[in-house]
């Protein structure tokens, strides 16, 4: 399935799913007149807070890693409202 290995799917996946809450919340602030990336993003590192996902007994998400994660995602977030 083009060159990704099955392992990594469960993580895409969870990613998609912390996309889809941070467009909610993106959606919502802006509704509120008060959408900033921001803002999203320390929204969504709450959630990401206890995610650890794993490939192979190696541990992927270090806080920074959350945190960037967050970032990137709350910008698209953002600017896809």
């Amino acid at each position: 399935m083009f060159g990704v290995p099955p392992t990594i799917l469960p993580l895409l996946t969870k990613l998609g799913d912390y996309a889809k809450l941070a467009i909610a919340r993106a959606v919502t602030d802006a509704a509120a007149g008060k959408a900033d990336p921001e803002t999203v993003a320390a929204y969504l590192e709450g959630e990401m807070a206890d995610w650890n996902p794993t490939i192979k007994g190696r541990s992927l998400a270090d806080p920074a890693t959350r945190k960037a994660a967050a970032r990137f995602l709350a910008g698209v977030a953002c600017n896809l409202t």
